[in-house]
């Protein structure tokens, strides 16, 4: 395996880690319970958010800096940092950094959640979304081999962005219909 394809597995990761943790998101915004819906298990979304929050974190922050032990195309700290003038693909990697500011932002704030106050904090969340939609636009776009910057759209891993892209546009717009229902029980003074 050389440094380009770890660079491209990290990136992956990060993709696959940032996806499973929005749905896990949404599921909490609907109050999911486990218990009560499918797998009939106790689970704790909650943690499982965060943990797929500190695996996202950390390999969005590994897959551009194994760039930086690249030959060639040589990548210095400032391509990574502010890519506008990186050697290859420079407005798909200002996605890509883009999507990695956001996510860090609204991490940052969550481990900060009860300093900054849960309407702040809520509002910042929000940026998971725009945030989304930088990284799946850079993991698409961006070339794996780093050559000519036209990726194969029918390659194993973007087949794998393109279908995470689906299921997590799906979700969203699910989470968007049943806004202000969730997935609570009905009281009983409801169902009088």
């Amino acid at each position: 395996m050389t440094l380009l394809d770890l660079c491209a597995y990290l990136g992956l990761a990060a993709t696959g880690a940032a996806g499973i943790n929005l749905l896990l998101g949404l599921l909490i915004s609907l109050r999911y319970s486990p218990v009560r819906y499918w797998p009939h298990r106790q689970i704790n979304l909650f943690a499982l958010h965060q943990w797929t929050a500190y695996a996202t974190v950390v390999l969005l922050l590994s897959h551009p800096a194994v760039l930086l032990f690249l030959d060639k195309p040589h990548f210095r700290l400032f391509d990574i940092l502010l890519p506008i003038q990186s050697p290859l693909q420079p407005w798909i990697n200002v996605a890509g950094a883009g999507a990695m500011y956001l996510l860090l932002l609204v991490f940052i704030t969550s481990l900060l959640r009860s300093r900054i106050g849960r309407p702040l904090w809520r509002k910042l969340h929000y940026l998971v979304f725009p945030a989304a939609i930088l990284l799946f636009i850079h993991s698409i776009l961006t070339d794996p081999d780093l050559k000519d910057g036209h990726p194969d759209l029918l390659d194993g891993g973007k087949v794998f962005v393109e279908i995470l892209i689906l299921v997590c546009f799906a979700a969203i717009v699910i989470r968007v219909r049943m806004r202000g229902k969730g997935l609570r029980p009905a009281s009983s003074a409801s169902a009088r």
